[in-house]
């Protein structure tokens, strides 16, 4: 303990006492300095005996009029005192369980077990949500977790365009399955309102393959006879069924892999996903201004209706994407842009 911090309460406590002293002295002083006694020229311009007396109680009645009034401000203000002493020790205790919360949380993240560690992101997202201090702190955790439990191996992508794997994996599990607390963060960060990340999400080499980039509460569905295969399946009928769409505007998807990963109705304006892999992705509606996605790989992906307006396609392979409806108003592209078969650029 430093000196000064030894010198603090014995600082306090002198102006405490002082303060006292100064309180007790205007009780005394104000009132007669605003009251002065009656002289004795005052008393005799009126007549001796009753009429004396009466006035000097009078003169008196306004000084004690004059300190309980003093009394009363002085009371306000240690009542006003008091509370914001009550506000500033809630506000500690307040700031001390958002500690321990977040202390809590990390320590859920950093657990050998799955369920464990979804419950540590979901108790960071509300933690984000009560804490607007700690909202850039809890956005950069939950992306190194995903750097970190979703990253491709050191070596990979030595020149843009080149992806680890020639060919798209029709067996991979969906993330959902693999690694569902990974998964869990995404559509944390996803739902995140968007003005509260301040910065690109970093969220480089990342492995996302077939990830659900939207997420919904289903009430009731009819399958028929059919396989669930999909939301587009024969004879299934969704009712009553919402769907959030994921926020991921500005996101920093450098060389990420996103190959069969859904994005549908996603925000994905002013996203830098320079040489990254969507192939056999569902960009179906996405909104996609502005994009970059140069040297990207789109081979087969679906766009139907998605608006890439201003988005830099250079170097962009698109074979064999669908592209129907889609706006690509002021897109940039050059000699390297592969497009559809039989799409007039």
């Amino acid at each position: 303990m430093t000196k000064v911090q030894q010198a603090r309460p014995t600082i306090t406590w002198a102006l405490l006492g002082f303060a006292i002293l100064v309180a007790f002295a205007a009780l005394i002083l104000v009132p007669v300095w605003l009251e002065p006694p009656l002289s004795k020229a005052d008393l005799s311009a009126v007549p001796a005996g009753e009429s004396q007396v009466t006035l000097q109680q009078a003169q008196a009645q306004l000084q004690n009029s004059i300190r309980s009034t003093l009394l009363q401000g002085l009371g306000g203000v240690l009542v006003i005192g008091g509370a914001l002493g009550t506000w500033r020790q809630v506000r500690i205790s307040r700031e001390g369980q958002i500690t321990d919360r977040l202390t809590h949380a990390m320590d859920q993240l950093g657990s050998d077990k799955v369920d464990v560690r979804i419950g540590g992101i979901y108790a960071l997202e509300r933690l984000a949500k009560d804490s607007a201090a700690d909202r850039l702190t809890i956005v950069e955790i939950l992306a190194a977790f995903i750097r970190t439990h979703a990253a491709w191996p050191a070596g990979h992508h030595s020149h843009p365009g080149q992806h680890p794997t020639p060919e798209v994996d029709e067996t991979m599990l969906w993330l959902t399955d693999r690694a569902p607390d990974v998964r869990t963060a995404v559509l944390v960060l996803g739902r995140y309102p968007h003005e509260w990340r301040e910065y690109r999400l970093p969220l480089r080499r990342v492995d996302l393959r077939r990830t659900n980039f939207y997420h919904g509460a289903l009430i009731k569905v009819d399958l028929g006879d059919s396989n669930l295969a999909g939301s587009a399946a024969v004879g299934v009928r969704w009712e009553k069924c919402r769907f959030w769409n994921t926020d991921l505007r500005k996101t920093q998807l450098r060389e990420a892999i996103l190959d069969q990963s859904e994005f549908i109705g996603a925000h994905l304006e002013g996203t830098n996903l320079p040489s990254a892999s969507l192939r056999k992705a569902d960009l179906t509606d996405a909104s996609m201004r502005g994009v970059n996605l140069r040297d990207a790989n789109l081979r087969d992906a679906n766009l139907t209706r998605a608006d890439l307006s201003g988005a830099d396609l250079s170097g962009a392979d698109l074979t064999g994407a669908i592209l129907l409806d889609a706006q690509l108003a002021d897109v940039r592209a050059d000699h390297g842009t592969m497009w559809p078969a039989g799409f007039t650029a």
